[in-house]
Formats: C-alpha cells, sequence, structure tokens
C-alpha cells in the first residue's frame, strides 16, 4: 500500500511571511513569570492540595530520587545518546529496543515551507536521500515526500499536510539530521517541524503502553478517570499554538526540552480574542483543539509573535520542562508549546487529560 494515499493535505491561502522562525524560550525573564516548582517526588496529597484543586500550575523537577508518582520507564527505555565524538556528540535517538517497533502507524503532521529564504529545500533534500537508500520503505517514504512537495502551488508559502505513516519515517529523518553535517552535498542542513502529534497511547503496542504508565497523580488526584492520552515525537522544531485543553493536563517530558507558557482561562481567553481581532475577522481555530488554521498561515504567526515574540503579555508564565519533569496544566489554563531545540533533533513528550 503506498503511503501517499493517506496524504491529506491543508491549503491556508494566506501568505505565511519566513520571516519569524521557531526559537528557544524568551531569554528576557523580567518579562515572564516563572511557574512554581517544586523538586519530586511529590505526595499525592501534596499534588491535590496546591496544584489540582488550587488549579494552579506547577513543575515537578526530576530528581534523584525514584519518584512513583511521575517516573516513567520510557525515559530509560526508548532512548540513546550517543557519546561519539564530532559535531553531533551527545546526539539522542531511539534505543534498539524501541526500533523494533518502527512499523506502527501512527498520525503525523508535517509543515512545507514553499519559499526557503535561504536557498536551499531541506525537504527536497531528505526525499532524495531517501530515494537512493537499498531499503524498499524509504523510497515509498521518498514518494510520499514527493507528492507532498509536488502539490505545493508556487504562490503559496507553506502548507500542513496530515498523514499517517509508520514511525519509520522520523526515524529515517532523524538519522538523516545526524549525518547531515558530514554530508557536504548537504551542508548541514537538516529536516525539522515533522511531528508525531496527540498519538493516542492506547493505540501503540502493549509493551510499550507499559513503558508509559498512567502516572499515579493522575490515578489518585481526582476521580481517576483518564479522559485521554496522547505521545508526542517530533524533529525539532516542534510547536504547538495557543489553546486550551477541556480537562486537567499532566504533561510529561521525556527527550530534550521544550517551553511552555501559560495564562489563566480570562486573561487567556483576552490574547485569544485580541489575536482573532488582528486577523481582521478571519475564522480562527477552535480554542480547544490542535485546528487546520492553528497549524498554518496567518493565525499561526499571529499567535507565534504574540506569545513568544517581544510583545508578549507581562504577565504570561513560563517554564522549560527537561527529561523526567512534570508539568501540571489546570482545565482551562491558555498554553503554548514548543522545542527548546530547533536543529533537527529528536523532542519527546507524553500527557494524560483527566478527571
Amino acid at each position: 500500500m503506498m503511503l501517499c494515499k493517506a496524504i491529506r493535505c491543508v491549503v491556508q491561502p494566506t501568505r505565511l511571511a519566513a520571516s519569524w522562525a521557531l526559537k528557544g524560550p524568551s531569554r528576557h525573564l523580567s518579562t515572564v513569570t516563572p511557574i512554581r516548582e517544586v523538586s519530586g517526588p511529590i505526595s499525592v496529597n501534596t499534588f491535590r492540595q496546591s496544584a489540582f484543586e488550587a488549579a494552579r500550575p506547577l513543575v515537578v523537577r526530576r530528581s534523584g530520587e525514584v519518584d512513583e508518582a511521575t517516573s516513567l520507564p520510557a525515559l530509560h527505555k526508548w532512548f540513546t545518546t550517543k557519546s561519539d565524538h564530532g559535531p553531533e556528540k551527545g546526539w539522542i535517538t531511539f534505543s534498539p529496543y524501541l526500533t523494533r517497533y518502527s512499523a506502527i502507524s501512527l498520525p503525523c503532521e508535517l509543515i512545507y515551507h514553499n519559499s526557503d529564504r535561504h536557498g536551499d529545500s531541506r525537504l527536497s533534500d531528505f526525499s532524495g536521500w531517501l530515494s537512493q537508500s537499498d531499503e524498499p520503505l524509504h523510497k515509498e517514504f521518498a514518494t510520499l515526500l514527493n507528492e507532498c512537495i509536488g502539490s505545493v502551488p508556487p504562490e503559496s508559502d507553506t502548507r500542513l499536510f496530515r498523514f499517517d505513516a509508520p514511525l519509520a519515517l522520523l526515524m529515517a529523518g532523524l538519522n538523516f539530521n545526524e549525518h547531515s553535517s558530514s554530508l557536504l552535498q548537504y551542508e548541514g542542513r537538516h529536516v525539522g517541524q515533522l511531528y508525531i502529534a496527540q498519538a493516542p497511547l492506547n493505540t501503540l503496542p502493549g509493551e510499550l503502553q507499559e513503558d508509559v504508565p498512567t502516572p499515579e497523580l493522575v490515578r489518585k488526584a481526582g476521580k481517576g478517570d483518564v479522559y485521554d492520552s496522547s505521545i508526542w515525537f517530533g524533529l525539532e522544531p516542534t510547536y504547538t499554538p495557543w489553546h486550551r485543553d477541556p480537562n486537567p493536563n499532566l504533561f510529561c517530558q521525556l527527550c530534550s526540552s521544550k517551553a511552555v507558557r501559560l495564562l489563566p482561562p480570562l486573561r487567556g481567553e483576552q490574547v485569544f480574542f485580541q489575536v482573532r481581532a488582528q486577523l481582521g475577522g478571519q475564522r480562527a481555530g477552535h480554542s480547544r483543539l490542535r485546528g487546520e488554521e492553528m497549524m498554518q498561515g496567518a493565525e499561526r504567526r499571529a499567535f507565534l509573535d504574540a506569545i513568544w515574540g517581544p510583545q508578549a503579555p507581562g504577565d504570561m508564565q513560563e517554564t522549560v520542562v527537561h527529561p523526567g519533569d512534570a508539568l501540571f496544566v489546570p482545565k482551562g489554563w491558555w498554553h503554548s508549546v514548543k522545542s527548546v531545540g530547533d536543529r533537527g533533533r529528536l523532542n519527546g513528550s507524553v500527557n494524560w487529560w483527566f478527571r
């Protein structure tokens, strides 16, 4: 079965300028307020009183102690850090254990920039690299990407593609990025913004589900009702725009780091509608969904500028989560998430929405 048959192309006619880039978290710490944090382990009662019932964000930092409330086997089973010398020293990749599951199909998002200000086409480079592989599946991936590239009209700056593909596609992209710095024809270019976004945990093989068990904080702080749960794997930069969730959210970082910015319900809604007004009445995406409008075009750029730009609200709260850290986002709190890095490295997270 050809993978390209599963492509869903999403077109946004509004031009998206390429002048912005997904950068790391703000270095102007005076413009944001750090989110409260504690060093784990944390008891369920403490979490319930200080965060869940109080409806206040809280970061639980990983410590040297075993934390049964948030500890996840995936942290040490799914990833391998290479210690080789060279430009990619410390490169994080999938472990041989997880590579065994490269054939599992997952929902993917790919953002393609048609006009590249740097005069190169990283996605085309990646596609060409795949087509030269001896792996039949890699050649099929090349066909998939060429279908995407070929469908972008010359007048369109950006397109969002959504499709199901094996985890092997992300693994291939990670391999390409690792070696691109040493391949002269690619001059260190990397492919990014390929994202396995919001893949339900219950669709993973049973052995992998056991590696991300529902944390004790999720099971015992409230009614024990898990509304949904998701895995997030991406090639940096990764980005989720301004939105709110209908249920409390425990977000756990597995690999690399992500920056998160938050505002309480009423204040976050004010920012949401201010941006909508700036869009001149254009229809904005649903505030509780990872909608198509949120991921491309004028709305994407407007929210990126409003939340992460120099004019972001002064009362914005911010944190950076690292592997083993957990962030509690209360119900209705508005937030945006993006990777700290932007060089095509692997970034991974998991979360649970619960009541």
